[in-house]
């Protein structure tokens, strides 16, 4: 398994060549987590990797912003948070939104739902060169009819695994050796930060927390409290 820093000018060309053949793994600063084409391609070598079960979903690391923000269904997004450059207030989760009707279901959408990774630092500008390279190989079908070109992402594990997200990096070499992955981008990690990212579902005029993780607090802090007034007031 061959190891290159995200800061290095090569990373972003290794990676593309790489997700040419099968997925790879990304050391993210809380947790490891592995790429893949946005293609049937790669949904079958993550399901390989990860040894997970077919027809899951997988959500993708961001890297243009505007082309995300611009698969949003209509009034799919609160007021507050309607434009491109307001989602950047959700730096450092996965951000779902409905990007198709509630019935449709593939790979990369769960009922009607897509949700991206947003960071901000290198990785962000590796994700950035990363889908201009993957632009080549989408297949809209995937994402409800739209050409969206991020890498498919997902954390670095094997499917149910008791240990969770893979946080540390002997058990990321580990799992990386043991499941052949070709490559694997290393960066330090975030001081006293470990695990999956949380995520935020974005609905008309709501915000529902799908999952806990690292930052949640702060980050919710930075949002408008009546869109998680009116998610508490419709839980049963």
């Amino acid at each position: 398994m061959r190891e290159i820093d995200v800061t290095a000018a090569g990373a972003a060309g290794a990676v593309v060549d790489a997700l040419a053949g099968d997925a790879v793994m990304v050391q993210m600063p809380t947790v490891f987590v592995l790429l893949a084409p946005p293609n049937s391609a790669g949904v079958r070598w993550l399901d390989r990797t990860k040894a997970r079960q077919p027809h899951k979903n997988y959500g993708t690391a961001l890297g243009d912003l505007g082309r995300f923000h611009a698969m949003a269904a209509s009034g799919a997004l609160p007021p507050e948070l309607s434009s491109a450059d307001s989602l950047t207030r959700l730096t450092g989760a996965f951000i779902r939104f409905s990007v198709a009707p509630d019935e449709f279901n593939s790979p990369m959408v769960r009922n009607g739902t897509h949700q991206g990774l947003l960071l901000e630092g290198p990785h962000r500008e590796l994700f950035r060169a990363i889908e201009a390279g993957l632009e080549g190989v989408v297949e809209p079908a995937l994402v409800g009819g739209h050409r969206f070109a991020a890498p498919l992402c997902t954390s670095a594990n094997i499917s149910g695994h008791p240990d969770g997200s893979i946080t540390d990096w002997e058990r990321a070499r580990e799992f990386g050796r043991a499941r052949n992955v070709p490559l694997v981008v290393r960066c330090e990690p975030a001081a006293g930060l470990s695990g999956s990212y949380p995520i935020f579902w974005l609905r008309r005029d709501e915000i529902r927390l799908e999952r806990d993780g690292p930052r949640m607090a702060e980050l919710r802090a930075s949002l408008p409290q009546r869109l998680f007034a009116a998610s508490a007031a419709a839980t049963p």
